[in-house]
Order: structure tokens, then C-alpha cells, then sequence
């Protein structure tokens, strides 16, 4: 998915006649993001409960999202 991603905006730049290049991370820092997106996430929805703030609680669950999607996008590499 990071690969389209990337692919398109690419095509975008090129379009644009910008000059950037994206960064394509190793699956480790991939790994690492969505451990410390997890454990954000997790942190964020206990806080949210403990204090009833359900943004916290939203926060927290955008951020389980982010983890579990990064990790889809390790073992779609694969």
C-alpha cells in the first residue's frame, strides 16, 4: 500500500514538475511505528475511560488503527 501510495505521488510531482523524493521505510521502522502507535493508542483510550474524555478515547482508537494497518502493510510484504 505504501508503494502505490508513493507510486502516485510520484505521478502528482512529476505533473507538478516538483522535484521530491519519498522516503520508502524499512520494514523495522515500520515495525516500530506501529508498536509506538499501539501503545500510544492504548494509552490514550485507557486515559480517555479513566477520565471520561472521549477524545482521548478517538485519539486512541485512530492510533490502534494506524498500528494495525502498518502491520498489514509488513505482512502484505511478505
Amino acid at each position: 500500500m505504501l508503494s502505490e501510495i508513493n507510486s502516485n505521488l510520484n505521478k502528482v510531482n512529476d505533473s507538478l514538475h516538483v522535484n521530491v523524493s519519498l522516503p520508502k521505510p524499512s520494514e523495522e521502522r515500520i515495525a516500530k511505528a506501529s508498536a509506538a502507535n499501539f501503545i500510544l493508542g492504548t494509552t490514550a483510550i485507557c486515559y480517555g475511560l479513566m477520565t471520561k474524555k472521549k477524545r482521548y478515547c478517538l485519539m486512541g482508537g485512530l492510533s490502534l488503527l494506524s498500528a494495525w494497518i502498518l502491520k498489514e502493510e509488513i505482512e502484505q510484504d511478505k
